[in-house]
């Protein structure tokens, strides 16, 4: 179990990093890198996903429950460096939970500024002035629901 430990160990490490890369970008206001980020991200949470649950499988199967109980009861009578392990297990999934929720803090902020500027862009396109029969332009005027070819 100390190995598959470890090897959950390492695959939350680079989703870790990945968090963070995703955060830089994010800061960066890099879409490209947050493109590219995207789908790496889903598959090392897919693979994260798969290592817990055999975790799961492995204490279920050794007669122990599969939740942290479970896990403390198995580590009882283990080796100091399983714990240990255990241990900077849960500490990066604490980790991981902080940047992701960074991130969408970050993501949530970034839909806002945007959203903004549409609204913006579109309120000075409805201000927009239209042409009369004679070619001058004429202010649109408020309240009008007049549309341009529209007598």
């Amino acid at each position: 179990m100390l190995e598959a430990l470890q090897q959950e160990l390492s695959a939350l490490e680079r989703f870790v990093a990945l968090l963070q890369q995703e955060q830089d970008a994010l800061v960066a206001g890099n879409v490209d890198a947050l493109l590219a980020l995207s789908q790496d991200k889903l598959g090392k949470a897919e693979q994260l996903n798969a290592l817990g649950k055999q975790r799961v499988t492995r204490l279920q199967q050794a007669g122990y429950s599969g939740d942290s109980a479970g896990m403390s009861a198995w580590l009882d009578d283990k080796p100091a460096i399983q714990q240990q392990t255990w241990e900077r297990l849960l500490e990066l999934a604490r980790e991981a939970q902080r940047l992701n929720q960074t991130n969408g803090k970050l993501i949530q902020t970034h839909l806002q500024h945007n959203q903004q500027a549409l609204n913006t862009l579109l309120g000075a396109a409805n201000q927009a002035g239209t042409y009369g029969a004679d070619g001058q332009a004429r202010a649109a005027m408020p309240g009008t629901s007049r549309t341009i070819g529209k007598v």
